[in-house]
């Protein structure tokens, strides 16, 4: 008997045993592929009828009826002569004339390779064979062989899958590793599935080294960092040494300097032997006119921008009032001769006062818009939210969601953080927790959606908001009410 059997192989070949006792001539066995068909049929002509003839036939795609025929003579009778002219009943009744056979067992494996033939013939002589012939064939489906029993082989239960896995491996995994248990389940029974098992391949060891074949790659990759690294110093001490090379160039080019005007009075003095006095008077006026000339230069910048804010006739107005402030000043002992400050004129007051008329009002439309934002947003702050103004609206507008969280302190510091005009936000419970939707709302159109998506900031838009519809919101909280 094979070592290596399942009691309910076991049982199966005696089951088959019984059945020849019982006059059944020919049987088939029948399973998918894979199961065992061939292993339980070597396991019964080894087990099974020690005293006959036996032969064990396994075909294939290049079996040939008269490589067939000749084999099963061969094991049946001693040193027969086959004609191949010559069907397989009619050889064996010849031959069994000249010397009669003993009992038989022909086991033949792969029935899908028999010709038609090969099976009329196996028929005849399962029913009038002159002695005992007892003829198992295996085969993946039933009927192949007409007339002849089919016993079906059935795939191993999960016990009997871990049972059958011991008999043929020393070591296995317990039975409460995941993975060995879903290798069993998957095998679905299978012995030549559970037979191909591989621990090594179904297993994890992270303190394993690396194969040797991947430590040159890791080499090449340090030292490509290295080189990467050295051509980066080398390149920004380049740098460093062209920003060095540059700033001495400007101090070379700084040290050859004009001498400032009072030295040139001085020399000019000096030349012309004029009095010191009337060279001090000179420079003091200049450094006289310098000073009120930086005091007027943000006057006239504010009229500037005043004037562009208010109309084009006023704009002209302090255009030219700035004119006649910055006319060019002279050199030398002109420049004493100008006024430090001209008294303005009629028109100019006018224009100064209308520009700060204007300029008062922008500031208070600018800080009414601020409160007015603000306020809004305080009273968006303390009202939770708006699942009431969602419930109102039309279930055709949209809405452009910026935030989902189930923090509320998160979603106040957002609304606070931006304060933008058209905020809402929904109150909905989703899987037992509380989501607050920051959405900007309604667009009656999803191109105006889209619009109104594409002028949100750019940190709002690294965010990733997306468009949803009102009638989605108003279901999310009818849902959670």
């Amino acid at each position: 008997m094979q070592s290596q059997i399942l009691p309910s192989r076991a049982a199966l070949v005696d089951r088959i045993a019984m059945q020849f006792e019982y006059g059944q001539g020919l049987i088939c066995l029948v399973g998918n592929s894979g199961l065992g068909k061939s292993y339980l049929a070597e396991s019964f002509i080894t087990d099974k009828y020690e005293d006959f003839s036996k032969a064990f036939i396994q075909l294939s795609a290049q079996s040939k009826d008269v490589d067939i025929i000749r084999q099963l003579m061969e094991h049946t009778f001693r040193s027969p002569i086959v004609d191949q002219k010559l069907s397989l009943s009619e050889n064996f009744f010849i031959l069994h004339s000249e010397q009669p056979a003993e009992p038989c067992l022909w086991v033949i494996d792969g029935a899908r390779h028999l010709s038609d033939e090969l099976i009329t013939e196996l028929q005849t002589l399962a029913t009038r064979a002159p002695s005992t012939l007892y003829i198992l064939v295996t085969a993946q489906s039933p009927g192949m062989l007409p007339g002849a029993l089919d016993i079906h082989l059935e795939a191993l239960s999960f016990s009997e899958s871990k049972q059958l896995m011991k008999m043929f491996f020393r070591e296995l995994p317990s039975e409460d590793d995941p993975i060995f248990s879903t290798f069993i389940a998957e095998a679905h029974g299978n012995p030549s599935v559970l037979l191909g098992w591989q621990k090594d391949s179904q297993s994890l060891d992270l303190r394993a080294k690396p194969p040797t074949k991947y430590k040159q790659k890791h080499y090449f990759i340090a030292a490509f960092s290295v080189v990467l690294a050295l051509c980066l110093v080398a390149a920004l001490y380049n740098k460093q040494l062209m920003n060095l090379f540059e700033q001495r160039q400007s101090v070379a080019s700084q040290e050859s300097v004009i001498l400032s005007e009072p030295t040139v009075l001085e020399a000019e003095q000096v030349l012309k032997g004029g009095d010191s006095d009337d060279v001090n008077l000179e420079a003091q006026s200049r450094e006289i006119t310098t000073e009120e000339a930086a005091k007027t230069e943000p006057a006239q910048v504010s009229l500037v921008l005043g004037a562009l804010l208010t109309q084009p006739g006023i704009a002209e107005e302090a255009k030219s009032v700035i004119e006649s402030t910055t006319e060019p000043v002279g050199n030398g002992s002109e420049q004493a001769e100008v006024p430090v400050s001209n008294p303005p004129s009629n028109q100019g007051q006018k224009t100064e006062e209308a520009v700060a008329n204007n300029s008062e009002t922008l500031s208070s439309k600018t800080s009414l818009t601020n409160a007015e934002t603000s306020q809004q947003t305080q009273l968006l702050i303390e009202m939770g939210n708006d699942n009431t103004w969602f419930i109102s609206r039309p279930n055709t507008e949209w809405s452009i969601q910026l935030l989902a969280v189930t923090d509320k302190k998160v979603a106040e510091d957002f609304i606070a953080m931006h304060q933008l005009d058209n905020l809402k936000v929904a109150e909905v419970l989703r899987n037992g927790k509380t989501w607050w939707f920051v959405t900007l709302a309604p667009y009656s159109q999803l191109n105006d959606a889209k619009n109104a998506r594409a002028n949100l900031p750019e940190e709002l838009l690294a965010a990733k908001p997306f468009f949803k519809r009102i009638s989605q919101i108003k279901q999310q909280i009818q849902q959670s009410q």
